[in-house]
């Protein structure tokens, strides 16, 4: 079983956090969430701020890494040597990793999009050395990206897809959507 861990960054997207730990967790799947930064209390980027389970100093060996995006939570995660860090880190062992919306942007800047399909919220295609796609979800090998907060539900559904291999039964029937 995969050992999850979604960034909290100050700023962050609510739904697309909260979406995927939800999702995660409907599905049995271990996931803990991290504050980027020395407060436990995340301010979202609609002000809706969430206690983390993690400090970044627990954040232990993860198996699989999500970035949710809200524009401001990616400038703070492209601004982190020890985010940035991680993200390479993970990506020499192979590891899985999504991003949605902005946060694409980061593994755009460490160069992993480069012969990828991807996707990202169009307000940041300017910024991108890659182009990318307009789906909702694209999942390309272990790299799994999602467009918006409006395509959270996809983009997390496809998470737990690549790491189960199908979707469980009962996360199906309650929130599987025909796509």
């Amino acid at each position: 079983m995969s050992n999850v861990l979604v960034i909290l960054a100050p700023g962050f997207e609510e739904v697309e956090a909260l979406t995927a730990v939800d999702v995660l967790r409907r599905a049995d799947i271990p996931v803990q969430t991290c504050a980027l930064g020395d407060n436990a209390v995340v301010p979202g980027s609609h002000r809706i701020s969430v206690v983390a389970d993690r400090s970044w100093s627990e954040i232990g060996d993860p198996d699989v890494l999500v970035l949710p995006g809200g524009l401001r939570g990616v400038e703070n995660m492209l601004q982190s040597d020890a985010l940035l860090h991680l993200v390479s880190q993970m990506d020499r062992r192979g590891a899985l990793m999504a991003a949605i919306c902005a946060a694409p942007l980061v593994f755009d800047r460490l160069g992993l999009l480069s012969g990828r399909r991807f996707t990202c919220h169009p307000c940041v295609y300017d910024r991108l050395t890659t182009p990318a796609l307009p789906d909702p979800a694209v999942t390309d090998d272990r790299f799994i990206t999602g467009r918006s907060a409006g395509c959270a539900l996809p983009w997390s559904l496809a998470l737990v897809r690549r790491i189960l291999g199908e979707l469980p039964p009962t996360l199906e029937a309650g929130l599987a959507m025909p796509f």
